[in-house]
């Protein structure tokens, strides 16, 4: 499909991960019953309960329903590993984030203990363990310095932990990331985004990825 700036994106599908989209409620109720009739004729069952609807500056609040059994509206959700809210923000995906990245340094915690371990090998288990954990989908991210802050004091904390330095003992941040030779936070997201929007400018004139990029979806 060639997309134009007049061309209304229907939907987002990657496997088993499926996002109907639509500017208004009775548009959205007829997708959702042809995507069942579709996945019927396939000898698929879709169930209401595994399904949810999110909608955004929405004047109709009547809901979507499937087989005469409502579908659980939210705020979020997540496609593809990254959380989509109403707001438009990346405020939710940045929480998510956090916590998995969180998640992720916990349980290498004896990882960061161990003395049989070099600290340069445990820099690099960091930053592929947990870094790209906590970066991933960070170049569509709005970023703003609240955001910035919260990923610059868990970095910071991380690297902290895997220096062993410790309450009495402080050095500064600049310090923190001259011994390790690390980037901060907002270095690498910037230059993540600069990467994505190379590649994508890269592309072909009516690759989908890249006329995306001037497209405003209704609502």
């Amino acid at each position: 499909m060639t997309m134009t700036a007049t061309t209304t994106l229907e939907n987002l599908d990657f496997a088993a991960d499926i996002a109907l989209l639509s500017h208004c409620h009775q548009d959205m109720q007829e997708k959702t019953n042809a995507f069942s009739e579709s996945a019927g004729n396939l000898g698929l069952k879709v169930s209401a309960k595994k399904m949810k609807s999110m909608r955004v500056n929405a004047r109709v609040q009547d809901s979507i329903k499937l087989n005469g059994e409502e579908i659980e509206e939210v705020d979020s959700f997540t496609y593809l590993g990254s959380k989509v809210s109403n707001t438009g923000d990346a405020e939710v995906e940045i929480r998510a984030r956090l916590a998995k990245a969180s998640h992720s340094f916990a349980s290498l915690r004896s990882t960061w203990k161990a003395k049989n371990i070099s600290q340069k090998i445990k820099l690099r288990i960091f930053k592929s363990n947990v870094i790209s954990t906590l970066l991933y989908g960070s170049e569509s991210w709005k970023m703003t310095k609240t955001i910035s802050n919260k990923l610059e004091v868990f970095q910071k904390r991380c690297l902290r932990r895997i220096l062993n330095i410790f309450w009495p003992n402080t050095i500064t941040n600049e310090e923190l990331h001259r011994r390790p030779e690390t980037e901060t936070i907002t270095t690498q997201v910037q230059r993540r985004r600069w990467q994505w929007i190379g590649h994508m400018l890269r592309q072909q004139t009516a690759d989908l990825s890249r006329v995306a990029l001037r497209w405003t979806p209704d609502g």
